[in-house]
């Protein structure tokens, strides 16, 4: 038998598969090399997939892993006795008297580990990035005696949930036609094991035992040996200051992609410096956000943390019991993460509200702190409160802007996007402004929509919302203008598939489905990206695009906020409200610094439609330039992309738009509003 024997499957899921079983343990009992690259690593994996293993050692296989140092105190000690038996006849004797079984390999993984290491079928090295992210990415191949290969790759870490408890997936290449994948794989194994990865360091095991883990022996967690490698960066210092100085309270008002998280995190270490004590408390806006905040949080070095969002009996009793214990003293440290929506429940705001001393509040994407619903919260005795947003300011809600600041205080520390691009916190870009145009069908209906605005503009007993939602009409009709989707297929007909990757494109509601099948009919491997995607399957799309198995992304808001894409090279900007919020941080996500990436490329469609009249063209121009305005005032090419566009206002003498930044153009809506409240009319909201 050989790996080319192996009734395989193309990929093997936790609802159908017994992925330990049906893949893993079937191609260790046919493999002599196994080659593994992982975020997590442990020992009690090699229990699980004991019977393969005990074949696999018959035949002097070799193990190969690469993970990242976040290791179990046990199996650290477990690995350093196995070196240390190559040097020491004492250890070295204990060892050799082991008989290497599928029971033995069961019931004592640890003595397992330091066996494999000692003999020196195992080996295993260590992979920090450069930049104080996580090493994540998980691959392996198999290798038989005869030069067969199956190489595999999904979210399933080499531990005994990845393997066998955690509902997991992978994708099987083993056929003729997939040995360029396969050979991509290897050339990436053996890039990291020769530590030639652009943004990684990788360590050999021994230095890693006597530079990195020496403080698992004394008992700590991996994580906080961790969060100490963490030092604050010369504009993060100065966050932590401002914010001290202003009595640890203050807006950071930092560009999307410049480290908001990190910072605030760094912060509220140093309250527990200060403190010696700390019960942090952090709001986010959506729940697959909560993850994250969690990843960094534990990165950080915090230990305990209580999830509370969803139904209220998962997490009130734990969170009564957490803030109880704190208050005595029984514990000093404390995280509760939660979502806005349960933020503002009764049941989370009575048991914060009860914490006596040393509260710290981190409010993520701090805008949505200004909704109504929130204002009757409990928290203002909070000692510290950090708000984390590049745009705080809520757009066409003064009153909620005010809440804000008068919660957590001003803008204490700015951090804008043209200092994050010059001191290579953010990527440079390039901006490529896209004319479209509307058809005649567009035309009539935008035409038909701003005469019925012209008729409640007029009308003293016109209703809000009729205004309002006639606008968003007029706003949908040049969000979905047909034109730009001819355009930007004509883009990618032209494109050579393979050299197509890391592509982000962001569309109107409803029109997600047709996109991603052109693309598909295109011959490119898409995927949507949308609210109807689960939770779970998310990270393993992004995952997915990182490495680039899938080329292209089509997006509508989920990733807006809080959802890294950094390997993001290109984005497509089909549609797009006057909100500066939203593509203000859409930018940001693609500016995002990665290994792999030295510019970002955006292009963004912009409908000025040489049909309407001098007024109505005025009037979209208004509405599309203050996107262009914003994202061409940073471009590498802003001359260019000004020489693009101002080609179309010239004849009109509007080039003056292109200078009109999204904020300008607000303060001017909203002095015209009042103007015309003052007068009693109406002024519809854009």
């Amino acid at each position: 038998m050989s790996l080319q024997d192996l009734d395989l499957k193309y990929k093997y899921r936790s609802s159908h598969d017994k992925i330990h079983m049906d893949f893993y343990q079937k191609c260790l009992r046919e493999a002599v090399k196994y080659d593994r690259a992982v975020g997590y690593f442990t020992s009690n994996s090699l229990s699980i997939l004991a019977d393969g293993l005990e074949y696999f050692l018959g035949k002097n296989g070799a193990i190969r892993i690469i993970a990242n140092p976040h290791l179990k105190k046990e199996d650290v000690e477990a690995i350093e006795f196995g070196y240390k038996a190559k040097d020491d006849v004492i250890i070295e004797s204990m060892l050799r008297e082991l008989e290497m079984s599928s029971k033995m390999i069961q019931e004592d993984a640890f003595n397992t580990l330091a066996w494999l290491i000692y003999k020196g079928k195992l080996e295993i090295k260590i992979a920090f990035t450069k930049n104080n992210s996580i090493y994540h990415e998980k691959f392996g191949i198999f290798y038989d005696e005869k030069g067969n290969r199956v190489a595999f790759s999904g979210s399933s870490n080499e531990t005994a949930g990845g393997i066998r408890d955690n509902f997991e997936k992978i994708d099987v290449f083993f056929k003729q036609h997939d040995m360029e994948r396969i050979i991509d794989m290897q050339q990436d194994f053996e890039g990291l094991w020769n530590d030639s990865t652009p943004g990684l360091s990788v360590i050999e095991i021994p230095n890693i035992i006597k530079e990195k883990l020496s403080s698992y022996r004394k008992g700590s967690e991996p994580m906080s040996s961790k969060s100490n490698q963490i030092k604050p960066r010369p504009y993060q210092e100065e966050a932590i200051m401002a914010v001290k100085n202003n009595n640890w309270h203050g807006i950071l008002e930092m560009a999307t992609g410049t480290g908001k998280t990190i910072t605030s995190l760094l912060i509220s270490k140093a309250f527990l410096k200060e403190r010696g004590r700390i019960f942090l408390v952090i709001l986010v806006p959506f729940t697959h956000l909560v993850e994250q905040w969690i990843e960094n949080c534990e990165m950080m070095g915090f230990e305990h943390i209580t999830k509370c969002f969803g139904s209220k009996k998962s997490w009130t009793n734990q969170l009564q019991t957490d803030v109880r214990d704190f208050n005595l003293g029984v514990i000093d440290q404390h995280v509760a993460i939660t979502t806005y929506r349960s933020a503002a429940s009764v049941e989370f705001n009575d048991l914060i509200s009860k914490i006596r001393r040393e509260s710290f509040l981190i409010a993520d994407e701090c805008h949505y702190f200004g909704v109504k619903s929130l204002r009757k919260n409990k928290l203002g005795n909070m000692e510290a409160k950090v708000g984390l947003s590049a745009t705080p300011q809520r757009w066409w809600d003064d009153a909620g802007t005010e809440y804000i600041e008068s919660f957590f205080g001003p803008a204490v520390y700015e951090y804008d996007m043209k200092t994050a691009i010059q001191n290579g916190a953010l990527t440079e870009y390039s901006y490529h402004p896209i004319h479209a145009e509307f058809n005649d069908d567009e035309l009539h209906r935008y035409e038909q929509l701003t005469k019925r605005l012209i008729h409640l503009y007029g009308d003293e007993k016109a209703n809000k919302d009729e205004i309002s939602e006639v606008n968003r009409k007029r706003s949908l009709i040049i969000s979905k203008a047909e034109n730009k989707k001819e355009l930007l297929f004509s883009i990618f007909e032209e494109k050579e598939r393979e050299n197509v990757s890391h592509a982000l494109v962001y569309c109107a509601p409803g029109e997600i489905e047709i996109i991603t099948k052109n693309f598909a009919d295109l011959g490119y491997r898409v995927h949507r990206f949308d609210s109807e995607v689960q939770l779970d399957e998310r990270m393993k799309i992004l995952e997915a695009f990182d490495r680039g198995t899938i080329q292209i992304l089509v997006a509508i808001k989920c990733l807006d906020e809080g959802v890294d894409v950094p390997s993001t090279k290109e984005a497509y900007f089909l549609a797009s409200t006057s909100n500066p919020r939203e593509f203000v941080q859409r930018r940001g996500r693609i500016l995002r610094s990665h290994p792999n990436k030295n510019i970002a490329r955006i292009y963004d469609f912009i409908v000025l439609p040489s049909l309407a009249n001098d007024q109505m063209y005025k009037s979209i121009a208004s509405k599309e330039l203050p996107r262009f305005s914003e994202f061409s005032r940073f471009a590498i090419n802003n001359y260019n992309a000004r020489q693009e566009i101002g080609k179309y206002l010239e004849p009109y003498h509007l080039e003056y738009l292109m200078d009109k930044l999204p904020w300008e153009v607000y303060k001017e809506f909203q002095q015209m509003e009042d103007n015309y409240e003052n007068n009693e009319g109406i002024r519809p909201k854009n």
